[in-house]
């Protein structure tokens, strides 16, 4: 027992020596996400800077052609030391790095390798893009950060954007049309081939409620107190409906087959008078068709169904579980599993894909997938896919010295792991081996 103590305080002794080693490689800046990661918001992890920063993608040539490798220059404008980002086309044609520019390809679009100085008040970075053979339109989705340099989150600038291009084809603009009535929106547009609108997209604009596939310019007018037509104006020249009761004054009347009362003809929306049946509880205005599910043990909505997608959750992760009831105390997560590389939180912790030993010997993990680990002179070992070849070091010579701290300030939003990191997790992985050997 005397000897087994002992190498447990042995052991202990070395993982706290490790633990300081780890420590000291391994400053609160190296821990940020410093190296790139597929994130669509930047705001939570970074405070935003009174000056918002600006967003440009230009193209070389400036006309795009289906098949052939077009050049693309983002350009982050503002008051910011470093600048980071990510840029997705959702999987329209192909992204493709440029050496010494700073970005790494991810399954998903691209990435920087480490927050990239800015030069003359802005940040820059040029990639390449392969269109489809056939003529089409796609989206630059871009998420951005700008660092201060203060090597902390205050006062940097997220910002994200979106740039259209069509190839081999007339450019034409398309409207959201969120309800698919034929008719868009005016303040979401989005370009596309003409003749060829992209899904849920309208060519036409003008829909005054994009949420109600019946009410859209041109639409038949009803009697319904509602401007069904966009044209300003309320039920003109309509014929009167049938109403009935609406005891409740919710604006339906009771769903029983058999109707309650006598009807009266008039326009939907009269006080006491309903158009529209569907009421499960016509004594309770806080019960109809159209209100909000809530955690009561009652059918809300009355869609037959009982607090559904309402009842409190727990568990992290793959864990997540619903409660039987409305009582959290009822609620019991799910078994945690070992950690894999799959985009998931499998071991329930809070934290996705962080163990060192998910992917093979030469491989890390990024977004889900086993990639090859960059090398200090920009390769890649491994198989699977690979990284990029630039890297900016702090003495600017592409070599392996480490970021300055201006370019560690880009942070979290954007970044993922360093070779600090990693070293301390073997350096973790060393110590835990060394504790079962003299536990042995």
């Amino acid at each position: 027992m005397r000897r087994f103590r002992s190498a447990q305080l042995e052991g202990a002794a070395l993982l706290a020596a490790l633990s300081g080693l780890v420590t000291t490689l391994v400053p609160l800046e190296a821990r940020a996400r410093a190296s790139g990661i597929a994130a669509t918001s930047c705001v939570g992890c970074h405070n935003r800077a009174t000056s918002p920063g600006a967003l440009a993608l230009g193209s070389a040539p400036t006309t795009l052609e289906p098949g052939k490798l077009t050049e693309l220059t983002l350009t982050l404008t503002g008051p910011d030391a470093v600048g980071g980002a990510y840029i997705t086309t959702s999987g329209v044609g192909e992204l493709q790095i440029i050496a010494d520019e700073g970005l790494r390809k991810v399954s998903s679009g691209l990435v920087h390798e480490r927050p990239k100085p800015a030069s003359g008040g802005s940040v820059q970075f040029r990639f390449d893009w392969l269109p489809p053979a056939v003529p089409g339109a796609v989206r630059f989705s871009v998420y951005a950060l700008g660092g201060n340099g203060n090597n902390q989150s205050t006062g940097d600038t997220a910002t994200s954007g979106v740039f259209d291009f069509v190839y081999g084809c007339a450019a034409q603009s398309y409207y959201l049309d969120g309800d698919g009535d034929g008719i868009g929106r005016s303040d979401s547009t989005m370009l596309g081939c003409a003749d060829a609108a992209p899904a849920m997209y309208a060519a036409r604009a003008g829909d005054c409620d994009d949420y109600d596939a019946a009410v859209f310019p041109g639409a038949p007018e009803l009697c319904n107190q509602l401007d069904d037509n966009c044209d300003g104006k309320i039920d003109e020249n309509v014929e009167a409906v049938e109403l009935w009761p609406d005891a409740d004054g919710d604006g339906y009347y009771d769903a029983r087959s058999e109707k309650v009362g006598e009807p009266k003809m008039g326009c939907d929306g009269s006080k006491g008078w309903a158009a529209l049946p569907g009421d499960c509880q016509p004594m309770n205005a806080a019960v109809n068709p159209r209100a909000e599910e809530i955690c009561n043990g009652f059918d809300d909505d009355c869609d037959g169904d009982v607090d559904e997608r309402v009842r409190p959750t727990c568990g992290e992760g793959w864990c997540r579980r619903e409660s039987s009831g409305c009582d959290p105390q009822y609620c019991r997560p799910g078994t945690p599993e070992p950690e894999k590389c799959n985009f998931l939180d499998d071991d329930c912790d809070g934290e996705i894909d962080e163990d060192a030993d998910m992917c093979p010997s030469g491989q890390s993990c990024d977004e889900g997938l086993c990639v090859g680990v960059m090398t200090s002179g920009g390769g890649s070992t491994g198989s699977g896919a690979t990284a990029g070849t630039s890297s900016l070091s702090g003495n600017g010579n592409g070599g392996s010295n480490g970021p300055t701290s201006a370019q560690k300030s880009s942070g979290c939003a954007l970044g993922a792991r360093s070779g600090h990191g990693a070293l301390a997790a073997l350096l973790a992985a060393l110590g835990a081996a060394a504790l079962r050997r003299r536990r042995r």
